[in-house]
């Protein structure tokens, strides 16, 4: 099912411009998006640990070994949201959706969540994907 999600993605996703703003934003977003989630308590938990197991969760259905590299970075980006005053996660917040949409102003085209929202869910993953070892092309 990733390479089906991966292969959609890609398709809205072919100038390296477009790639690097992505590869800049996502994480930003996510950051932020952890940091902003900390401050909402369940209990002796918050709504950023519960968004990201849930999310992990979701991954490991679709990529056993990407939802591994997604939970590594998840940590991180979830511990560092953790120390991040609130200001500076909306800020991060802004200017990675500003790098998403300057990305796809380079690309010509409206980012792929307009067209299915999962890609939100997607983006994140892919990004992951960056993290593995490309297969080489057998000879």
């Amino acid at each position: 099912m990733v390479d089906k999600y991966f292969a959609e993605y890609a398709m809205y996703h072919t100038d390296r411009r477009n790639l690097i703003c992505h590869e800049i934003g996502i994480p930003l977003i996510v950051w932020a998006l952890f940091s902003l989630l900390e401050l909402v308590k369940l209990g002796p938990i918050d709504l950023g640990l519960v968004a990201g197991v849930l999310i992990i969760i979701y991954y490991l259905t679709l990529d056993v070994r990407l939802a591994l590299v997604a939970l590594v970075a998840f940590a991180a980006l979830y511990i560092a949201g953790r120390y991040t005053p609130w200001p500076l996660a909306v800020g991060a917040f802004v200017v990675g959706w500003i790098f998403q949409f300057v990305g796809h102003a380079y690309e010509g085209q409206k980012p792929a969540f307009l067209r299915n929202l999962v890609h939100l869910l997607v983006g994140p993953l892919w990004i992951c994907s960056l993290a593995l070892p490309r297969p080489s092309a057998s000879r």
